[in-house]
């Protein structure tokens, strides 16, 4: 699990200096939410499937550590409202992998995938079009 926290780290902090460097850090969450995402799917694919238990323990933890790293960027001084409900979503999400990791129940996940599509697919969708 250390070599895959180290990973996760290495990744982000990658995507945080591009981002930083291109002073949007509102795409560097964005890319995280995806990865996110990503491992959120593969955590409900896995689910139930002995011959993909280290596949889902690996994503699992990703998503967790991912979602921390959300969790912990959030910045309430400067938009609390928006902090606050982003900080929920993530909260859920957490709460639904914990509860499919723990008792294979992959309903939660997938819900929690959609709230995140909603929230974040929507605004690349707006991001892309013409002003």
């Amino acid at each position: 699990m250390n070599s895959n926290l180290n990973k996760a780290k290495s990744f982000y902090k990658k995507a945080e200096k591009s981002s930083i460097e291109n002073n949007n850090p509102i795409e560097v969450v964005k890319t995280m939410v995806n990865e996110l995402t990503k491992s959120m799917n593969i955590v409900i694919s896995s689910t139930g499937k002995k011959d993909q238990n280290n596949v889902r323990a690996k994503h699992f933890s990703r998503a967790l550590v991912i979602i921390y790293t959300l969790q912990t960027s959030l910045d309430f001084e400067k938009g609390e409202a928006l902090a606050g409900k982003l900080f929920q979503v993530y909260e859920y999400c957490r709460k639904q992998l914990i509860n499919c990791f723990s008792n294979k129940i992959i309903e939660g996940v997938i819900k929690a995938v959609n709230a995140l599509n909603d929230i974040f697919v929507e605004s690349r969708k707006k991001d892309a079009q013409p002003a």
